[in-house]
């Protein structure tokens, strides 16, 4: 009798994860990988409906990786990808095996708009991606109209059969070969193009073919790309409906800012109304005197990077003969320098009448007396109509600043931004972008 009481005692203590309530056990699905809510989902009908739930609310973008799918065979991943199938708009495949993507040759997933496969370039023993995967995925995602491939053995010779495709990158897929590029600039609508990183077997010569794709809108290449026997600035600078173009650059800075910036391209040097720059340069005033070619500029960005722990100086003569050189800006950004003195800066206040946003962001040298000196200029200039925008993020001005009686009086002159700055606003090292007006 006492056994049995205390057996029935026990079982009635017993803690099931059922016993909670719906909005506490979605928030622990929630923290699960989306292949272990489709394992929980198979264990009770009220877990299969709170995941369906959260499917169809939350899961539109997918990272699938191996790690995650160690316990899944050949026959679960079908389902899992069955199941996920209704809600999927962006899948992401890192490093995982090519098997797995093979296993879905029967599978129509016409939600999917977005592919990103990132192979392991270096993993040996590995199946690689390969040329007829690309033909699979124009069978299994009808509808792809973004696709990255990085880490592939593809030569690209049936990418241009992916005729839905907007978006295209390239990256570390060093099998590329130059007879089917023609092919993918004619028979697809690029807005998109990406070949910058690591595909150096593919040269300016390959892409020489990309004025047969008049509907791109961005492109990304490497220096090397421009910087060979054959240039291809000029087809670049006649696409119609270009509005950037961002190419790496390691070695060869000023010789694409020559053929860009250069006056005899005087219609395309019109169009360039943005310009951004980050990286170490040893001569500014060569980079500078490239840059005043681009006279209708109105957005200039420049982001140095620390030398030895040291931040490289800009003089104020180089920056006053900027200033008188780019009338029409309305944006500048000098961030992370050590400028020889404000009298630089304040030069643009006074040759740049349409000068809106003026970015100090790491920048040194500059100190508190400078916004006095900004609020006396702006005092005088009678035809601003909006307040100029001074981002001191991290620079030597004292966020209090903002504290000081002058400048709490003069909030139509003036409107200091002091938040930190956000690590998406990181830039890589050597990118020369520049953005069109067409």
């Amino acid at each position: 009798m006492d056994k049995r009481m205390t057996f029935n005692l026990t079982a009635s203590r017993r803690i099931s994860l059922l016993q909670l309530n719906d909005d506490v056990l979605e928030l622990i699905i929630s923290k699960l990988s989306v292949y272990q809510q489709f394992e929980l989902m198979q264990l009770h009908s009220r877990l299969r409906s709170i995941v369906q739930v959260l499917w169809r609310t939350r899961v539109r973008n997918v990272v699938l990786q191996d790690e995650l799918l160690v316990r899944a065979s050949p026959g679960q991943f079908q389902a899992f990808i069955s199941a996920l199938s209704p809600h999927l708009e962006h899948l992401s495949c890192h490093q995982l095996d090519v098997r797995r993507l093979r296993l879905l040759s029967e599978f129509r997933l016409s939600g999917v708009t977005s592919l990103e496969w990132l192979g392991g370039a270096h993993r040996r023993g590995r199946v690689r991606f390969g040329d007829e995967d690309v033909r699979l995925l124009k069978r299994v995602f009808p509808s792809m109209r973004q696709l990255k491939l990085r880490g592939c053995q593809v030569t690209g010779k049936y990418l241009c059969e992916l005729e839905m495709l907007k978006e295209l990158s390239l990256g570390d897929c060093q099998f590329l070969e130059s007879q089917h590029f023609r092919d993918i600039f004619r028979q697809l609508k690029l807005r998109k193009f990406d070949i910058m990183e690591d595909c150096d077997e593919v040269n300016c010569c390959d892409l020489v073919d990309v004025q047969l794709c008049p509907t791109l809108e961005h492109i990304k290449i490497a220096d090397y790309h421009l910087c060979m026997e054959s240039d291809i600035t000029q087809q670049l600078l006649r696409l119609p409906r270009l509005h950037k173009l961002s190419i790496y650059s390691k070695n060869f800075v000023f010789d694409v800012l020559t053929r860009i910036a250069c006056p005899r391209n005087s219609t395309a040097v019109q169009q360039i109304e943005g310009f951004c720059f980050s990286g170490l340069l040893h001569d500014y005033g060569r980079f500078f005197r490239e840059i005043s070619n681009l006279r209708q500029l109105r957005r200039l960005e420049i982001h140095g990077q620390s030398e030895d722990g040291q931040l490289q100086c800009l003089s104020d003569q180089i920056l006053s003969q900027l200033s008188n050189q780019l009338p029409e800006l309305c944006e500048l950004r000098l961030c992370g320098y050590q400028l020889e003195s404000p009298a630089g800066l304040l030069q643009f206040l006074m040759n740049c009448r349409q000068l809106r946003l003026l970015d100090m962001t790491r920048s040194r040298c500059i100190g508190d007396p400078f916004i006095g000196r900004c609020l006396t200029l702006l005092s005088k200039q009678n035809w601003r109509t909006q307040p100029l925008e001074l981002w001191i993020k991290m620079s030597d001005i004292s966020a209090s600043i903002i504290q000081c009686p002058r400048y709490l009086i003069s909030g139509k002159l003036l409107r200091i931004d002091t938040k930190r700055m956000n690590p998406n606003l990181d830039y890589i090292s050597g990118v020369l972008k520049f953005s069109f007006s067409r």
